[in-house]
Parts: C-alpha cells; sequence; structure tokens
C-alpha cells in the first residue's frame, strides 16, 4: 500500500497541479541525501554522473527514448525556457502555439519569440468539441509561410484535453515545421513512446503523474537540434556535449532526479498501466456525476482518445467568476479542485488519482457544486 500525506480533512481532486509525492519518495530522497553528505565532493565528481546516467537510462525505457537523447530538468516550464532561448528567429517569423497552451509556457513565448521581433500566433481549437481530428485541422490552418515553430500541448492543462501529438508532429513536419510538445502531465498518465512520436523536442514532468519528489522532469531533444540545445545555466558542463550541460547546473540537490527510477518502479507495482487506466475510470465516473448536479453538457464524448486522468466540466458561470468558486470550494467545504477561466467560462478540473481518490470524493464535489454555483450568480 502507498503512503500519502495527503490531509485527511481535505477532498484532494488536483493531482494534476503538482502531485503528491507519497512516503516512500519522500524516503527515498533522504537516503541520497544522506549519502551525498557522507562525502560530497566524491558524491558529486565521482559518483553523480553515473547515477545520473542509470536515473536517465530508466527514464528512457519508460517513456521509449534513449537515455543519451534525454537531460533532467527542474520542471517542464525549464525545459520549454531551455529550447525557447536556443532559437533564434528573424521579425516577421511565427511561432505557432494553440489557445489551450499552458500560462507559463505563453509567458515564455512572449519573452523569447518578441526578443527578435517575431510573434506569437494561437491557433484557436474549438471546445467543446467532438473528435481528435479538429485539432490537428485548427492547428494545421494556422501554418503559414512564416511558421518556424510549432509548441503544442500533449495534454493541456485548462481544458485536460488529451492532444493527438502524432498527428501534429507529423502534420507540422510535412510543411517543414519543427515540433516542441509539452509533455507536462503525460509520464504516468498515459502512454507514450518518444521515438515513435518524433518530436523535435518534448518536456514532461516526472513529480505530477509519477509522483517523483519535485524538481524532476525530463527535456527529450533529438540527436539533430542537441548541438544547439543548451542549459539555461552556463556551467562547467558547456562544450561538453547536451547531457554534459544538463547534468551539472551547477551545485545542486540531486536527490529527487535520482529518485526516477524507484518512482517508476512504484508505478509498475500499483499495475502500470492498469493503474493509469484506474485513474481514467474514476475521472470518467467523476465527470458524469458533477455535469449531472449542475445541468451542464459535457465538452467531448466519453472517448479515451479525448482524455485521461484529468477531465473539465463547464460550471454555468463566467470566467471572471473561477476565482471566486476555487476558493469557496476550498475554504468552506474542504476541497482542493482548480477552477479555471477558459474561452469567458469557468470550468471545474477534475483529477483521478487511484492511490487516493474513491467516487465518494466525486459524489461530495456534485453535491456542493450546485450551491456554490447558485452562490455566485
Amino acid at each position: 500500500m502507498v503512503r500519502h500525506l495527503l490531509h485527511p480533512g481535505v477532498t484532494f481532486l488536483n493531482h494534476g497541479s503538482f502531485g503528491a509525492c507519497p512516503a516512500e519518495l519522500l524516503e527515498e530522497a533522504e537516503d541520497w541525501r544522506r549519502r551525498l553528505e557522507a562525502e560530497p565532493v566524491d558524491f558529486f565528481v565521482r559518483r553523480l554522473p553515473g547515477h545520473l546516467a542509470a536515473a536517465l537510462e530508466a527514464v528512457g525505457d519508460f517513456l521509449g527514448a534513449p537515455g543519451r537523447d534525454l537531460a533532467f530538468v527542474p520542471n517542464a516550464t525549464a525545459g520549454v525556457n531551455a529550447v525557447l532561448a536556443g532559437l533564434r528567429f528573424a521579425p516577421g517569423d511565427e511561432v505557432l502555439t494553440t489557445d489551450h497552451r499552458y500560462g507559463a509556457v505563453s509567458t515564455a513565448l512572449r519573452r523569447w519569440v518578441e526578443r527578435d521581433g517575431a510573434r506569437v500566433v494561437e491557433a484557436p481549437v474549438p471546445f467543446p468539441l467532438q473528435r481528435p481530428e479538429e485539432v490537428v485541422a485548427a492547428v494545421v490552418a494556422a501554418i503559414g509561410p512564416r511558421t518556424r515553430l510549432l509548441v503544442v500541448d500533449h495534454i493541456t492543462s485548462p481544458t485536460a484535453l488529451v492532444f493527438p501529438a502524432a498527428a501534429l508532429v507529423a502534420a507540422a513536419h510535412a510543411r517543414g515545421v519543427p515540433v516542441l510538445v509539452d509533455g507536462a502531465h503525460v509520464p504516468g498518465q498515459i502512454d507514450v513512446h518518444l521515438t515513435t512520436l518524433g518530436a523535435d523536442w518534448w518536456v514532461g514532468n516526472l513529480h505530477k503523474w509519477l509522483s517523483c519528489p519535485r524538481g524532476t522532469a525530463v527535456l527529450y531533444t533529438h540527436p539533430r537540434h542537441q548541438s544547439s540545445t543548451h542549459a539555461l545555466a552556463t556551467s562547467h558542463g558547456y562544450g561538453g556535449g547536451f547531457r554534459a550541460e544538463f547534468d551539472w547546473p551547477g551545485t545542486f540537490d540531486p536527490a529527487p532526479w535520482l529518485c526516477a527510477p524507484r518512482a517508476i518502479a512504484l508505478h509498475a507495482a500499483q499495475g502500470g498501466p492498469a493503474f493509469r487506466a484506474a485513474h481514467h475510470a474514476l475521472v470518467r465516473e467523476g465527470r458524469a456525476r458533477v455535469a449531472d448536479a449542475l445541468g451542464q453538457p459535457l465538452p467531448h464524448p466519453d472517448d479515451p482518445a479525448l482524455y485521461a486522468a484529468m477531465a473539465a466540466i463547464p460550471l454555468g458561470l463566467p470566467a471572471s467568476a473561477a476565482g471566486a468558486a476555487h476558493d469557496a470550494l476550498f475554504h468552506q467545504h474542504q476541497i482542493e479542485v482548480p477552477v479555471v477561466p477558459f474561452g469567458g467560462a469557468a470550468w471545474v478540473r477534475i483529477s483521478g488519482y487511484a492511490a487516493h481518490n474513491r467516487p465518494e470524493h466525486y459524489a461530495r464535489l456534485a453535491a456542493v457544486l450546485p450551491g456554490v454555483v447558485a452562490g455566485l450568480r
């Protein structure tokens, strides 16, 4: 039985934001720290390179990529920034994303793209929608002659949609456009094989659905881009190759990164694919229950190609009410669940994590939401 430290008085339906690290992995991290402190110089100088290589090989086996093509980064946002910082654009160039992108990625795009006088273009992806092909059609329609890069989500944060990443990569490559995929929510939530996916870059957090200690994410970089993709912190590894740069950003706490193999093993011990399917089953039941309680239509069919361990349900409130609804759910009812503004409306985004969520958690949310919504109208 996995031991989580979640507060027993809070109904926690927000695994998608920061995860929930089990006690086993916190203890694993502390063990690594004790080993480091026993002889810091020996650990950092002589032993850490081998430990990191072994950890990345384990992550690569899990994600379907050679370990040499992966590097640890603190989080997906840091990985996105590392990629964008190494690219240069000409005035008038366009970097394409969608209106479902994560807010921090939008900020990073503005910083790095506008630095060169280029501009960010957002493809409007319909939501509600019926089929994954609608996502591809919307993105392809926005690719123009000045599009130099596509930055697209694998699983969206505000709307919890699984985007057809392989089809998007193929469509962009057919038009000569490289692709950075933001897979922040992917590891441990859905299957992925990065080599088959074929993206130029892909970033994913290990602290969310794999429940690694926070500060653990990976950046996949196709070999053709590794000489031009640099760590944000220029340190002793600069000039030594892709992995050398990222493996040594300066003095840091490597314990969360070194927990990745144990996190993967723990995920497998809980069932691996069956564990992931159990997350989806919880959310499938939960989204139907919440939508029925609110009398709101679901934004997409019950198709596992469109959602996995998260789902967004409309509240029937304007986007401006999202913050107040979130606060009411937590402070009045001790339910931790995000309420996000999107497309002019407020949406509640539920997560399912079978190690600590139960059907009654969604029943409780469904029971209190109508009153919260009525109070904000």
